[in-house]
């Protein structure tokens, strides 16, 4: 009778170390899941070993699941069996059912849920407090891990899956949020990292600054033209024509006008009209922008798939998409919104910002521009292409929670336009 009770003991405290084993198995599988590597190659560059064994772990994920799965089947079984005898011993036949509820109760709470919820929270310091032994197992069930490893390879070449999924943009741009939100990065790193992810998908037409807003030069007007237009508007270049403005024939630099023009003021405005390169609406701003570095300008004139001129974008217009706006001395800050009443704005399309976008409005809305279903556009080409005729003041059309308003025109150009924020009741609730 004694070494019965002995034994039910013995058996006792190996279901409770079974269980302390489930639960390490399942913490370790969700810390290695939800660790940064970031942080840990950090700890491993300071001469933390256990954060270099941690970095192998992960490295050879599949080897490292293999391990953690068959442990804990292992364990989950041997408990259960455990649990099966003792109860049986202790209330007969009766005590099966039981130890079946008894112990699949224990092994989901204390054995799953508990360990990786705290995992969850803490995943580097569980993943560091397992990598000792976690990489002991490993090695020890190299032959097992290397079984299953050809198993999944002959599976995946039989079912023709393609594993190597690389991390898409959307999924790139959460990360960044997450980031954010841990505060790991401030709001103005995230918007920078953000931009220069989306930098590549940027379609030119969409920051140029469009024909009727572009600030040109007829070569035949002359010298002193040529200086009233630099000095009234301040440009450092000027795009220049011959007859009419779909004949560009170069630009011409401030600083070159004003050294020849100081010299002799009735120079030959040719003389000093260097090359001006041509991009197409539809190319993306990183190739516009090795274009014009490989050409060695700052301009380039956008054309259509006629070969008919859209508008101008320079270098800046580029780097203000990753940057935002860059101002210089010269220039008088005119905000293109300006908040007018509760949840009513006013909005000039024409501005300093020469055609402020979508994306300027939305930000300054702090408003999600993919919730509305709305790709980066000049404010003027969005109300045109939604009211889809020529806009006259007063008219107006709705975009979910905004209503917009056709404040000011110039034939068949919108100037101004006024937003109210309407409270969307049904959506809220």
């Amino acid at each position: 009778m004694n070494f019965l009770l002995v034994s039910l003991r013995t058996l006792t405290l190996i279901l409770l170390v079974l269980i302390v084993l489930s639960a390490f198995f399942s913490a370790s599988e969700t810390a290695l899941t939800s660790c940064s590597k970031l942080r840990l190659k950090k700890l491993a560059k300071n001469g933390n070993e256990r954060a270099n064994k941690v970095l192998k772990l992960i490295d050879s994920y599949d080897e490292t699941l293999s391990t953690i799965l068959i442990g804990n089947n292992i364990v989950n079984i041997a408990a259960a069996s455990i649990s099966a005898a003792v109860c049986t011993a202790y209330f007969g036949a009766e005590g099966l059912a039981a130890a079946t509820i008894i112990t699949a109760i224990v092994v989901i709470i204390f054995g799953e849920l508990l360990p990786k919820s705290a995992a969850k929270d803490l995943p580097e310091k569980f993943a560091l407090f397992c990598a000792p032994l976690l990489s002991f197992l490993v090695l020890i069930l190299t032959p097992l891990n290397f079984f299953f490893k050809t198993a999944k390879a002959f599976l995946t070449k039989v079912l023709k899956r393609n594993n190597s999924r690389g991390l898409t943009e959307d999924e790139l741009l959460l990360m960044v949020d997450e980031v954010e939100n841990d505060g790991a990065i401030n709001k103005e790193d995230s918007e920078l990292i953000k931009s220069a992810i989306e930098f590549s998908d940027i379609r030119v037409r969409e920051i140029m600054t469009p024909r009727v807003d572009a600030v040109t030069l007829d070569i035949a007007d002359g010298n002193q033209e040529a200086l009233k237009t630099f000095v009234s508007h301040g440009f450092s270049r000027l795009p220049v024509y011959k007859e009419d403005d779909d004949k560009m024939i170069g630009i011409i630099h401030a600083k070159d006008f004003f050294t020849a023009y100081i010299n002799n003021p009735d120079f030959k405005l040719e003389r000093i009209v260097k090359d001006i390169a041509y991009v197409h609406s539809s190319t993306k701003i990183s190739l516009v922008m090795k274009t014009l570095q490989d050409q060695k300008v700052e301009m380039a004139m956008v054309v259509d798939s006629y070969g008919t001129i859209r508008g101008l974008v320079t270098t800046e217009d580029i780097v203000e998409e990753l940057v935002g706006e860059i101002w210089d001395e010269h220039d008088k800050v005119i905000s293109a919104f300006h908040k007018v009443g509760k949840d009513k704005y006013l909005v000039s399309c024409n501005s300093n910002l020469q055609n402020p976008s979508l994306n300027d409005l939305f930000k300054y809305l702090e408003l999600d521009i993919d919730r509305y279903g709305l790709e980066n556009n000049s404010i003027s080409g969005w109300v045109v292409e939604t009211l889809g005729d020529i806009p006259h003041k007063g008219d107006s059309f709705d975009c979910k929670d905004l209503h917009i308003t056709v404040n000011k025109t110039n034939k068949n150009r919108v100037l101004e336009i006024l937003i109210d924020k309407v409270p969307q009741i049904e959506e809220e609730k």
